[in-house]
């Protein structure tokens, strides 16, 4: 079996630490983040934080169907991802687990969007410089 592999050497650069408000999407307002700072390319290190309902995809390039997820106060449990910025246009692809109200798992990718916060949410997002 052979698999394809791509690997690429860099460093880590400037870490942001941000709060994002009510109401504010949570990859629209990584992505402005990235875009505002001039950050080209960058790894979600961490987020913590409710959002007011969430909405996750699943599935795969053929058939993605949508998981909504109740509020209000879905809370976030883990995120990873990266953020890319071509000639300003940010894309990401951020994932991630949240719980309900009453303590039920869901996992998937975050719909952008579609994800607001609730109370507060606090992100680190930290650029990468490859060589």
């Amino acid at each position: 079996m052979t698999i394809d592999v791509s690997i690429e050497s860099g460093v880590y650069g400037r870490l942001i630490v941000a709060r994002l408000k009510p109401n504010e999407d949570l990859i629209e307002s990584i992505e402005a983040m990235c875009v505002e700072h001039d950050i080209q390319r960058a790894v979600v290190r961490g987020v913590v934080g409710s959002l007011t309902a969430a909405t996750l995809l699943r599935g795969d390039a053929l058939s993605v169907r949508e998981q909504c997820v109740a509020g209000p106060g879905v809370e976030i449990l883990n995120v990873f991802g990266e953020v890319n910025v071509v000639g300003g246009l940010p894309t990401s692809h951020l994932s991630g687990i949240v719980a309900d109200t009453n303590g039920d798992l869901f996992a998937g990718r975050f719909k952008k969007g579609a994800n607001l916060s609730f109370i507060t949410i606090e992100a680190s997002i930290q650029e990468w410089l490859p060589a």
